[in-house]
């Protein structure tokens, strides 16, 4: 499907130095205008990316697959349903590795993957000189969360797997190499990295390293305790209009308030819409 956004915000932040141009006329055409990515020299460029109901749900109570939002908004017209799984895909597309949590896994029945199918965007991970596949990082504390036997990214050994957990499983996969976080080897398609306490700075720093330069989140819970250590850089925020209320999943939910004298601040970068069911906006986050 051909989609067309309409841009209605650019922030003139994007045409100063901090940020090169990905030249891309697909890209160009689709969003109607370039897509500016920040230059890095430090750290992993970390964005997340979520589609949410008007009211800030991730999901809805009796269809739990955050990738139902939009999907599920039945006045919207067939591409305003289908923008949000592009924009998620044009993240994966420019990034080396995702960071999912073990709850994610659940949700999605086992069959959880960073797949790309859309084949513009297939060309330009390509053209950008990246792996076909991300690498996946799944974040938990105790990876017996995790069924080894069930889990398509444990099972499929084409799609490279990292697991940073405080807890070892009971029984280690014989597919699966353990090491320190000092010692990560991404020429091992399957890790275990192991640590006393989960600490996301190290994590960073390390995944740097070994030339991961961008990371797409897409784990609710870590979007907080990464913006807590000030590390996310940019939030993909994809609203569609629809409202669900009550007590259902939604961003921060589970974690710690940031305080009236202490919490990020998100700057426009730029503002899409399409039709008049979906709008798509970027943000940058200032811990200043």
């Amino acid at each position: 499907m051909s989609l067309r956004f309409k841009l209605l915000i650019k922030n003139p932040q994007l045409e100063t130095s901090d940020y090169s141009i990905l030249n891309s006329n697909y890209l160009t055409k689709t969003l109607s205008c370039d897509l500016y990515l920040p230059n890095t020299n430090h750290k992993p460029f970390i964005l997340s990316c979520f589609a949410l109901s008007i009211d800030g749900k991730l999901c809805y109570p009796d269809l739990m697959s955050g990738f139902a939002i939009a999907k599920n908004n039945f006045l919207a017209a067939q591409d305003e349903r289908y923008a949000d799984w592009w924009n998620l895909l044009l993240g994966r597309s420019i990034s080396d590795a995702v960071i999912i949590g073990s709850n994610t896994l659940i949700l999605e029945n086992y069959t959880y993957t960073a797949e790309i199918n859309i084949p513009e965007l297939t060309l330009l991970r390509k053209n950008l000189g990246k792996t076909e596949n991300l690498l996946h990082i799944v974040i938990t504390r105790d990876s017996n969360k995790i069924d080894f036997n069930q889990e398509l990214l444990c099972q499929n050994n084409n799609l490279p797997l990292l697991i940073y957990t405080e807890q070892l499983p009971k029984i280690i996969p014989n597919n699966f190499h353990c090491a320190s976080i000092e010692n990560i080897d991404l020429t091992k398609t399957k890790q275990l990295i192991h640590c006393s306490k989960i600490n996301l700075t190290e994590l960073s720093k390390y995944l740097y390293q070994n030339d991961i330069k961008t990371i797409l989140n897409e784990s609710p819970y870590y979007h907080h305790q990464l913006q807590e250590l000030k590390l996310l850089d940019e939030a993909w925020i994809n609203t569609s209009g629809v409202f669900i209320g009550g007590n259902v999943s939604q961003l921060g939910q589970f974690n710690n308030a940031f305080d009236s004298n202490n919490h990020p601040h998100y700057t426009i970068l730029t503002l899409h819409s399409l039709g008049y069911n979906f709008i798509y906006t970027r943000y940058k986050i200032d811990y200043s």
